[in-house]
């Protein structure tokens, strides 16, 4: 009787060894990627709202003759060199009813914050000497390039004293785009 018992043990393993063996079925998953141009500017992700610095000409007496600022330097690094960077405009392009200073090819005014009717014309430039004005939609030249890598700056002039308009907080906000 045992050798009956081991021998039907041993067939019933020898049966799930050989007959638990299920089916297979096989297949394949597709992979991929797409990728478009893109740029990264001061080392941030494209896309809107990017701060590209600030030109901020201090705190002055109204009895100056001319301010020159530059702004902070902004990098901007491309999977493509077919890229241009541009200044597209400016809040503030209507001259207000008071205003001091020279206006420039492309108008743009610093604007009082409490009285709007008060104004400070400048200009923007794409090199320190202030030889060629930024006009609306012109591509900039970088300052440097190194390691595909381009560094842009601008600079800002204010030409005639501020005497006309009253003591205050003038400002203006100037569109840059990066078209690739």
């Amino acid at each position: 009787m045992k050798i009956i018992t081991l021998f039907t043990a041993s067939a019933l393993l020898l049966a799930f060894a050989t007959g638990a063996r299920a089916d297979s079925s096989t297949g394949t998953v597709g992979v991929t990627l797409t990728l478009t141009n893109g740029c990264l500017i001061n080392n941030n992700e494209t896309g809107s709202g990017i701060n590209f610095g600030t030109l901020d000409f201090g705190t002055q007496a109204a009895t100056f003759g001319v301010l020159t600022r530059q702004t902070n330097s902004f990098t901007v690094k491309c999977n493509t060199t077919n890229y241009t960077v541009k200044v597209t405009g400016s809040q503030n392009t209507s001259k207000p009813a008071t205003t001091a200073g020279i206006t420039g090819t492309a108008a743009r005014y610093l604007v009082n914050t409490t009285d709007t009717t008060q104004g400070v014309a400048y200009s923007l430039f794409d090199s320190s000497a202030m030889s060629k004005e930024i006009e609306n939609g012109t591509a900039l030249q970088p300052v440097s390039s190194a390691d595909s890598t381009d560094t842009y700056a601008l600079w800002g002039r204010i030409q005639g004293n501020s005497t006309l308009v009253a003591a205050g907080t003038y400002t203006d906000t100037v569109q840059i785009s990066v078209d690739y």
